[in-house]
């Protein structure tokens, strides 16, 4: 049964809605959290109180303009998010103890943000674009990942604080209810060409990170209650449609650092949606859920490394919500996911993963009480549907490979490449997500050398990259328990009888034959220590020693550096990395990794 099927058949869904304000108690005066969660509650509090010797972050057309002036988006959309960040803080902050100096803290960061012209991030208004202005139209709000963020905050805030907010600034939570209708709820309703939610058939983390907060906005902002239920009767169904377009495997082609805005996002909607019908909603059954839920454990290689694809960093903020993947662990009765998630029970919950997230994390009781668990590792997985492999052996190496196409969400040009591990530490490596320009989502993408395949553990065969498009493309794979083997031809313009297979079991073999000629490229993070014919030791960024060997008749390759000018990468990887090319003059090559000794 689907998502909408199940909603439908909820007995008094206007009547369940109405009660929505009950989904999270009454947080001040409870004297618990202290002694219950002390860690994550000190936490929040010294961010609040350092937070209040700060000026509030500023918001200026100037820096909003930059994205059509130099494709510049971070100069508003970092104050922009600490504006919501800081304000979120504050409301956990009042929530948890009802000082009033919190609370005007809290309506402080509530009151700007209402006073923002626009909630739309400048790389997304395309209604001023379209206008050819910058300034957003306060009377044509554009309805961005930004706008529902905004509203969320607002939402939560209005629901954990409405009395302290009556008492000590009436009417700000009017002005937020107007705020969010008519710049979110009214524009959801109303127009239907919002790309996000999938009705010509693309679909990606926009759906659910948007229906969320949507959902959150008309169950606490909303009074009407009839306009409640029309609008949780469309989210379910975009939700709907979204869950439905995920793979089967539980995979995500958006990687790992999305699965937290794509499949985790949606966990959360659906479990408000099963608070407020107090079960009566139900949703787990419905596939792929399950499998969604053991995406992380499968592709974590350990000590906060990821195996990571498309636009997602290797070593992502390890200051997830873990909750609702433990939630989500025993909506399943799955005990690995459980484990996944109590493996990082020593973090604090954090309001920058959003306010929602963080007080449905405060009130749940098994989280709190949960004991840190060792993080599972499976041995071997294989996702057949996205196209992912990855193996691992006792000697502390692991391979991971994709095939896949170069039209998926935030697509690199890197069907069948693979990365290395030693000791979970990747040395040959996916470099991952740049900071975001006006380059990154336009037709000019590929011009930044870390999408290309070029900067991707793949060769150039016949003088040709990989090409973006749905028809470049891996076929005919065949995996097993410890190899993936798959046919390359069609990634490339020309690239006649390609064939890779990469085999783990006591060191990591790559094994490319090919029609024609091929430069092999190898991405590489660490220090180069020793190189020579057929040979490279490499020290790891965890101080491993990985070896890589190829045919020494082929020479040394060249060993080219590159600096690292992007801080997003140089946060994960350092100022620079390096590649290895190799010319190939036969119709084969192997590479081989392994664990060396330090010379």
């Amino acid at each position: 049964m689907r998502l909408t099927e199940r909603w439908v058949a909820v007995d008094g869904r206007a009547r369940a809605l109405a009660k929505a304000r009950a989904v999270v108690p009454d947080l001040t005066h409870r004297d618990m959290w202290g002694s219950r969660d002390p860690e994550t509650v000190r936490a929040i509090l010294a961010e609040a109180d350092a937070d209040r010797h700060q000026p509030w972050p500023r918001t200026l057309l100037s820096d909003y303009a930059r994205f059509w002036r130099d494709g510049v988006r971070t100069a508003y959309e970092n104050p922009a998010g600490e504006l919501r960040r800081r304000t979120s803080t504050a409301v956990l902050a009042a929530a948890l103890t009802a000082e009033q100096a919190y609370v005007d803290e809290a309506a402080d960061g509530l009151m700007l943000l209402c006073e923002q012209t626009t909630w739309c991030w400048a790389a997304h208004e395309s209604f001023a674009t379209a206008r050819g202005e910058v300034a957003g139209d306060p009377d044509e709000p554009y309805l961005d990942l930004g706008a529902a963020e905004t509203a969320e905050i607002l939402a939560w805030a209005d629901l954990v604080l409405a009395p302290a907010l009556d008492e000590r600034v009436r009417g700000l939570r009017r002005r937020m209810r107007r705020e969010a209708g008519r710049r979110v709820i009214r524009p959801f309703l109303t127009d239907r060409r919002w790309h996000w939610l999938g009705l010509a058939g693309r679909l990606h983390n926009w759906n659910p990170w948007i229906h969320g907060h949507v959902l959150a906005a008309a169950l606490f902002l909303e009074d009407d209650p009839q306009v409640r239920l029309e609008v949780a009767d469309l989210v379910v169904d975009g939700l709907d449609r979204y869950l439905t377009a995920l793979p089967a495997d539980g995979g995500c082609d958006e990687g790992y650092a999305y699965w937290w805005n794509g499949p985790a996002r949606l966990a959360l909607a659906l479990d408000v949606l099963d608070r407020v019908t107090d079960g009566a909603f139900a949703p787990w059954s419905c596939p792929p859920l399950a499998e969604l839920a053991r995406y992380p454990q499968r592709v974590a290689l350990g000590d906060g490394w990821y195996v990571n694809v498309a636009d997602g960093s290797a070593r992502p903020d390890p200051n997830q919500p873990w909750h609702v993947l433990h939630r989500w662990g025993r909506r399943h009765d799955d005990p690995e996911v459980m484990a996944q998630a109590a493996a990082h029970r020593d973090l604090p919950i954090a309001p920058a993963a959003g306010l929602g997230r963080a007080l449905l994390g405060l009130i749940d009781d098994d989280w709190r009480t949960a004991a840190k668990a060792e993080l599972p590792l499976p041995k071997s997985i294989w996702l057949p549907d996205v196209q992912l492999f990855v193996a691992r052996n006792d000697s502390g190496l692991t391979l991971a490979i994709k095939g896949g196409h170069n039209d998926e969400n935030h697509n690199h040009n890197d069907v069948g490449s693979f990365i290395a591990a030693l000791d979970s530490t990747p040395v040959l490596i996916d470099l991952g997500q740049p900071t975001y320009t006006a380059l990154s989502f336009s037709e000019r993408r590929y011009e930044q050398w870390v999408v290309r395949s070029e900067w991707h553990n793949v060769p150039v065969v016949n003088g040709q990259e990989q090409r973006p498009g749905a028809r470049y493309r891996a076929e005919d794979l065949v995996a097993s328990e410890n190899s993936l083997a798959l046919q390359l031809a069609g990634a490339y313009p020309a690239a006649p009888g390609y064939r890779r297979v990469a085999t783990l079991d006591d060191a990591i073999r790559i094994d490319d034959e090919w029609a024609g000629s091929a430069v092999q490229h190898v991405v590489i993070a660490g220090t180069p220590l020793r190189h020579e014919a057929g040979r490279l030791l490499v020290e790891t960024l965890a101080g491993g020693i990985a070896e890589l060997t190829w045919d020494a008749g082929l020479g040394t390759g060249r060993l080219e550096e590159r600096a690292v000018d992007d801080p997003l990468l140089e946060g994960v990887w350092g100022p620079t990395v390096h590649r290895l090319v190799i010319d190939c003059t036969g119709t084969a090559f192997r590479l081989t990794v392994r664990r060396g000794e330090r010379p």
